[in-house]
């Protein structure tokens, strides 16, 4: 706890004059994202207590900015299973070993493994045909089946090969080169075998064994919390400003998910606005909502909308933020046809100031956490920024390398939205 010391006293300044000033913004999100991605919060993940630590965090920010909390605290908390790999991996392919986060990733909802597995290749002749599959299941005991499927970007298609590996998952170790980038995932269950996916050329026909070490841990009701502070209007209605703070956290301590643009990005945008209409009062209650549970599946934003702290027709608007750390190409605006009104004037506000590219419409999405409020007939966006880097659920999604491009000029904009909602 002491690392965090410095990093509160610094973020302070912001108050005032400062609050618009956009070099200061700049800096000021900087360093709140720097604090979310260090290793101390263990990629706000569910090794290590990552969330909860974040959250605390966040809310010492909230009492700072001098947001009330709804209730005795600023936390609203819920549980949900999550599966876990709290130790060290060793994956061996043919004598080489593997680099965790680099070189492959295990599945999320993977299960343990420990020794050497030799390497049954199933072609897509076999898997696809369900006689030839169960007979092939025949061989596999303690072989691990290895996967020798096209790639696809076809959604059926993957679909399909996802129910494939599951069904495989409950009888052996499942090897299969990864189709494109590695990129992580969460998952709230733990199948009996590890899914382990390859990057590159390095799984080949030829390959024969696999050794494996590796353990999982399913975290059963494992304790999170959605962090809400408000700001009183002069009104009766209520604004949710939200973004979850909750990353992958880590694949083992060898491999840390930082989570930079997704989503301590979105975090450290809704922190700044924060700042402003604390000193800036509005004409509506403002709720900003640090939402936990996010990559397990809009979990912290599901509880929200049914243990309820305002009563949802109150709700005026939801402005939920997610992947801010670019914009060079502007914004998308998720649910904009449904809302259009709302993506109008964001339009127009950004057509007399020139504040960004574009903004750009986008139908509805259940993609984030503004999705249990809108399927509830709460009015709401989900808005992320486009363009610059493209890491993302990896291991490159971190504080040094995200640009913040637009960050003070996507500020502006959303700081002036908010005002002139009536």
């Amino acid at each position: 706890m002491k690392t965090l010391l410095p990093v509160l006293l610094v973020l302070a300044p912001i108050a005032g004059v400062k609050a618009q000033d956009p070099d200061a913004l700049r800096a000021n999100a900087r360093k709140t994202i720097e604090q979310l991605c260090a290793p101390e919060f263990h990629g706000r993940g569910y090794v290590s207590n990552g969330d909860g630590l974040a959250a605390d965090w966040i809310g010492k920010q909230y009492e700072r900015i001098g947001l009330k909390p709804m209730k005795e605290d600023h936390f609203q908390r819920f549980h949900f299973n999550v599966n876990s790999f709290p130790d060290s991996m060793k994956v061996v392919l043919d004598g080489v070993r593997l680099v965790p986060g680099v070189d492959f990733l295990v599945g999320p909802a993977s299960g343990s493994a420990e020794g050497r597995f030799p390497l049954v290749h199933l072609t897509p002749d076999v898997v696809l045909d369900e006689g030839r599959r169960s007979m092939a299941m025949g061989v596999l005991n303690g072989r691990a089946a290895c996967l020798d499927l096209p790639g696809t970007s076809n959604a059926d298609t993957l679909r399909m090969y996802a129910d494939l590996e599951r069904e495989l998952m409950h009888f052996c170790p499942v090897v299969r080169k990864a189709h494109g980038k590695l990129t992580w995932g969460a998952s709230q269950e733990a199948l009996p075998f590890p899914l382990i996916e390859v990057s590159g050329d390095r799984l080949t026909d030829s390959s024969r064994t696999i050794d494996l070490s590796v353990r999982n841990e399913l975290l059963v009701r494992h304790e999170s919390k959605n962090v809400v502070g408000m700001v009183k209007g002069s009104g009766s209605k209520y604004i949710i400003i939200s973004a979850h703070y909750d990353h992958l956290g880590e694949m083992g301590p060898d491999a840390m998910f930082p989570g930079a643009n997704d989503n301590a990005s979105g975090v450290a945008m809704l922190l700044s606005l924060a700042e402003y209409f604390a000193m800036h009062k509005p004409k509506h209650n403002i709720l900003f909502v640090a939402f936990a549970g996010e990559e397990v599946g809009l979990v912290g934003s599901e509880w929200f909308a049914v243990d309820r702290w305002v009563d949802l027709e109150d709700i005026r608007f939801v402005l939920n933020l997610d992947i801010l750390g670019t914009g060079d190409d502007g914004i998308t605006v998720v649910n904009a046809t449904e809302q259009k009104a709302a993506y109008d004037k964001l339009v127009k506000i950004n057509s007399e100031k020139g504040y960004l590219a574009q903004v750009k419409s986008r139908g509805p999405a259940c993609n984030s956490d503004h999705c249990p409020l809108v399927k509830r007939g709460v009015p709401g966006v989900f808005i992320y920024t486009l363009g610059g880097i493209a890491a993302y659920h990896d291991l490159d999604d971190k504080a040094s390398t995200l640009p913040l491009t637009e960050f003070p000029d996507l500020f502006f904009l959303l700081k002036d939205f908010v005002a002139g909602l009536r």
